[in-house]
């Protein structure tokens, strides 16, 4: 039995599909959608497409996902059209492999992966690397413990092709959907997603930005207590490598987009090189990959899970984030302090209402926290408690969160958000990575002015020890302060 495929859209990617479909043994292509009459011609003539299965006009896509003659959908439209499209064609009774990326942040993948189970649909984002030989071997060698426990990943992408999709007037420059993390940083997130394990945190952010759109971004940051470095660039060329460190060595991965060849160093011990070619060409293994989940019934790829793409786009969510706060940000920081401050007294009895109300809200997030309520006037501990996840670590992040704190007489969060829109750029990689700049750390007011003590929570990410500590202010104080993401995203 053979898969009988559909494309949505007819661009570039979609010929290069389709020359690869053609060589899977169990696939077959059966139909496409494309707006253009001339290029729908072209497409057809090439690839030998029957005329009653190519759609043109407005009502294209959703014509082909009538078709009752297809079972799959290759989805090769603009980022910006995954999610309606993808969610379009698992409730027309399609499979789905989308393009990557397969949604524009994680709240669309979480929509698409809810739809996914709702209609028993398979779906998998098209993530290419991971079905190429030379990616199976990396990764069979790294599980094998060949370089030790993984204690880092640098992954690069950059290319020098900014005045070729400006000239094009490509999707890539475009506010919505555009943007060389979308293009270029999927693939470094997906090396990363799948070595390290864990929560986004202590992020910092370099780039360049054009008119709202990201043209170079190189983000580090820690996953799960390791780090992580993810670079990419639509105005620059450098090596496109992914370099996975670990206790015993290193492999370093040359076009980690692409990959055939890779470079494995031991401690102590010569290169060793690695080389592991196509079968067919970059589309083929995900193409046989799916195609076999299909045939046998299999609604979510082992190798490239939903998880995976919904980890994979938090990481870009985090990215993007921290890339695009502006002054406003920091007003609105300003805005929460001012509102929340105690209007009389703040003594043991106020911090452990407030302590407890941390606990409470802390279930919300799925997360264990260790929160500490310190009084500044002699550095004694009001309050602090733990969840049963919490380490010794998190107490030592929450002590640099209020120095962090104390330091620019702010919450910690606005601090690191003034450094990062002053261009200040940490002096080693252990400042970046460490816990001084990341949020958590807010100052306590009372009635007479002065800051009085300050609260610090470790153990969430993305800003959520911010978010926490906010919200049980509100609760404590019975006020409401304006959310800070609504403007710092």
């Amino acid at each position: 039995m053979s898969i009988r495929w559909g494309i949505l859209g007819a661009g570039n990617i979609a010929h290069r599909f389709a020359r690869s479909v053609a060589k899977e043994p169990h696939s077959v292509l059966v139909g496409f959608s494309c707006r253009t009459r001339q290029k729908a011609r072209q497409f057809a003539e090439e690839f030998s497409v029957p005329a009653e299965h190519v759609y043109t006009g407005p009502q294209a896509h959703q014509n082909l996902l009538d078709d009752p003659q297809i079972d799959a959908i290759y989805l090769a439209l603009p980022h910006s059209m995954h999610h309606e499209w993808t969610i379009a064609a698992m409730r027309a009774g399609k499979a789905v492999l989308c393009e990557k990326p397969a949604a524009l942040d994680e709240e669309q993948m979480r929509d698409i992966a809810k739809v996914s189970r709702q209609t028993g649909m398979l779906f998998m984002e098209g993530m290419k690397t991971r079905f190429v030989p030379l990616y199976a071997r990396v990764k069979g060698a790294v599980d094998d413990g060949v370089i030790g426990e993984v204690t880092s990943i640098d992954a690069t992408l950059c290319n020098d092709m900014a005045a070729q999709i400006e000239a094009a007037g490509s999707y890539h420059v475009q506010p919505v959907g555009g943007g060389v993390l979308l293009d270029c940083g999927c693939y470094c997130a997906t090396w990363i997603e799948d070595y390290l394990s864990g929560g986004i945190d202590h992020l910092n952010v370099d780039g360049l930005q054009k008119n709202g759109v990201d043209y170079y971004v190189d983000a580090q940051f820690e996953v799960g207590g390791n780090q992580a470095r993810l670079e990419c660039a639509f105005d620059r060329k450098k090596p496109r490598r992914c370099t996975i460190h670990g206790t015993r060595g290193t492999i370093v991965v040359d076009e980690l987009h692409r990959p055939q060849e890779a470079t494995v160093t031991l401690n102590g011990q010569e290169p060793h090189h690695i080389s592991e070619p196509y079968v067919v060409d970059d589309f083929y293994g995900e193409i046989a990959h799916f195609s076999h989940l299909w045939r046998h019934g299999h609604t979510e790829s082992p190798v490239m899970p939903l998880t995976a793409s919904i980890r994979q786009a938090r990481i870009l969510d985090s990215i993007r984030q921290a890339f695009r706060y502006t002054p406003d940000s920091l007003a609105t920081l300003q805005r929460q302090e001012d509102i929340l401050r105690y209007p009389a007294r703040f003594g043991s009895d106020e911090a452990l209402r407030l302590g407890n109300a941390v606990a409470d809200l802390s279930s919300d997030y799925g997360r264990g926290v260790l929160v500490q309520i310190v009084r500044e006037k002699d550095g004694l501990t009001l309050f602090q408690w733990a969840s049963d996840d919490k380490a010794p670590r998190n107490l030592e992040f929450a002590q640099a969160k209020r120095q962090a704190s104390l330091t620019c007489g702010h919450s910690s969060l606005w601090g690191y958000v003034r450094r990062t829109l002053d261009g200040v750029k940490p002096a080693s990689r252990d400042e970046v990575t460490g816990a001084l700049y990341s949020a958590g750390a807010f100052p306590i007011v009372d009635g007479t002015g002065q800051r009085v003590a300050t609260i610090s929570i470790s153990g969430l990410h993305e800003g959520r020890d911010h978010e926490l500590a906010v919200r049980a202010l509100e609760r404590a104080l019975g006020v409401v302060a304006p959310t800070f993401t609504e403007v710092a995203v």
